[in-house]
C-alpha cells in the first residue's frame, strides 16, 4: 500500500499547490482533486491536504464542529492512521497537524502546528455573483463592491450583518476569502495566528492558505465594530469555562444548558479544575 493512500505524484502536485497558496495568501489555487474513500462534501479537500503533508513524525488531531468523537472525525482519524504511521491525540497542544470541520480550536495554536480546514464552498463571492468567470475578474480587479453592498443592506436593515458563519475576510490587505463555515466567534483567530492554516475544497478543486502571522480583517465598515456571538455571563456547566464558544442544549422543561463546543478544551479544563489549577 502507498504511504498515506495517495500516490507520490498526486501528493507532489498538491504540495506545489499548497506552496503557491502560501505564497499568495487568500488566493484560491486549483488542484487535481482525487477520488477519496469518502463522499465529496465530507472533507475530501482537507483529507487530501492532510495525506499530502503528513509523515511519521506527526501527531494528528481530527475534530468535527469542535468534537473529537463525532462520526466524521472518528472515521477520518481511523482512515488516516490506517494508511500512515502518525500518532493521534485529542489534546490540541500535543498535535502537530489538526484537521478540522467548522471550528478553530479554543486552545491557541503555535508555530509548530498546521491547521487544515475542510471547506464545502471556497468562493466568497458565490452569494453575490453566480458566474465563475465574473468571480475571477472581480478577484483580479480587487472588486468586492457587491460584498460591501450586501454588508450595507444587512447593517441598514438589521443593525449588523446576518452572516453567522463563513464571514468574509480580507487576507493580507488583498484577497477576500471564505474562511470555511467557522462561526463568527472564530473569525478573529485567523488574524496573526501563529500556525499555518490550509483550506481545502475537494469538490470545488481549490486550495488556499493563511500563512502564520498574516493580517486578516473581517469585512466591516470603519465606523462599526466587528461583533461575534455573545456568551456574556455564561459558564460551561461541565467545566465552568467562560469566554469560549458554547453549544446550547435545550431540555424538556424549557431550560437551556451551555457546554463548551470544543470537547478537548472542556476535558482539559475540567482536569485543571479538579486539580485546583
Amino acid at each position: 500500500m502507498r504511504y498515506a493512500f495517495m500516490d507520490e505524484e498526486a501528493k507532489k502536485e498538491i504540495r506545489r499547490s499548497i506552496l503557491k497558496a502560501i505564497a499568495i495568501p487568500g488566493f484560491q489555487v486549483s488542484f487535481a482533486s482525487r477520488e477519496m474513500p469518502i463522499a465529496r462534501g465530507w472533507g475530501t479537500g482537507g483529507l487530501q491536504i492532510t495525506l499530502s503533508i503528513i509523515d511519521e513524525s506527526d501527531t494528528l488531531k481530527v475534530i468535527d464542529q469542535g468534537c473529537d468523537g463525532s462520526v466524521n472525525a472518528v472515521n477520518i482519524r481511523n482512515f488516516i492512521t490506517e494508511v500512515t504511521d502518525a500518532k493521534t491525540t485529542t489534546h490540541t497542544h500535543n498535535a502537530t497537524l489538526i484537521q478540522s470541520r467548522h471550528r478553530i480550536p479554543e486552545t491557541p495554536l503555535d508555530e509548530h502546528q498546521i491547521l487544515v480546514l475542510q471547506v464545502p464552498e471556497p468562493e466568497v463571492l458565490s452569494n453575490v455573483e453566480a458566474d465563475n468567470t465574473k468571480q475571477k475578474i472581480m478577484h483580479a480587479n480587487e472588486d468586492y463592491a457587491k460584498l460591501w453592498v450586501l454588508l450595507y443592506e444587512d447593517t441598514a436593515q438589521f443593525g449588523d450583518s446576518r452572516i453567522g458563519n463563513r464571514y468574509p475576510v480580507i487576507v493580507n490587505h488583498r484577497y477576500a476569502m471564505d474562511p470555511s463555515p467557522i462561526p463568527k466567534y472564530d473569525t478573529p483567530k485567523l488574524h496573526h495566528n501563529k500556525a499555518l492554516i490550509l483550506l481545502g475544497a475537494g469538490r470545488e478543486k481549490k486550495i488556499y492558505a493563511v500563512p502564520p502571522y498574516t493580517h486578516v480583517d473581517p469585512l466591516k465598515f470603519e465606523d462599526r465594530d466587528f461583533t461575534v456571538e455573545s456568551f456574556e455571563n455564561i459558564a460551561c456547566e461541565r467545566c465552568g469555562a467562560h469566554n469560549v464558544f458554547f453549544d446550547k442544549v435545550y431540555q424538556d422543561d424549557g431550560k437551556t444548558r451551555f457546554f463548551c463546543n470544543d470537547t478537548a478544551f472542556c476535558d482539559e479544563n475540567l482536569e485543571r479544575v479538579k486539580h485546583g489549577h
